[in-house]
């Protein structure tokens, strides 16, 4: 593959090249736009994977993120409503278990309440819960989720859980 390089009427040199040249050029010109229009395609309408999950969250009384309390006075304000949403994005049904525990600094939270609901893909789940804060100083509201394994047949952790902490104080 050489270039021939010939004399115009003008004395001015111009390339010429071979069939064989300019079929290798087309065919690279071809492939790049081919590229171009794949790229363009995977890019614009390709819909993105969305990667499956589970939310927790807490809202107010009144369903706001707004006025979750951190301090209460006991005997006033110190029992007061919640409410706790849990979101099933996982791409399957799932039955799912939200469990309160109050941790008043002795480090022994135990649930002192259990709620149980099945939620579908896509569906979402808010209850309201009510909690009292009966111990002076720091206090942990705990709410842990776990989800029903049902090929182990056992309650698992979800790894999402969420610590309030209140502080109580005296009037």
């Amino acid at each position: 593959m050489e270039k021939k390089i010939k004399k115009t009427q003008k004395g001015t040199k111009s390339a010429s090249y071979s069939s064989e040249e300019k079929t290798i050029i087309l065919t690279i010109l071809v492939a790049l736009v081919i590229m171009a229009a794949i790229l363009v395609y995977v890019v614009f309408f390709t819909p993105a994977q969305k990667e499956p999950f589970t939310s927790l969250y807490l809202l107010d009384s009144e369903k706001q993120l707004e006025n979750i309390p951190e301090t209460v006075v006991l005997g006033e304000n110190s029992t007061f409503s919640l409410w706790v949403g849990v979101e099933n994005r996982n791409d399957t049904t799932t039955e799912y278990s939200v469990q309160v525990s109050l941790d008043e600094g002795n480090s022994s939270a135990e649930p002192v309440e259990c709620f149980n609901r099945t939620l579908a893909n896509g569906e979402k789940w808010e209850f309201p819960v009510t909690i009292s804060i009966d111990q002076l100083g720091s206090n942990t509201v705990i709410f842990e989720l776990w989800f029903f394994d049902e090929t182990e047949n056992v309650w698992d952790q979800t790894g999402i859980w969420i610590d309030l902490s209140i502080e109580a104080v005296e009037a």
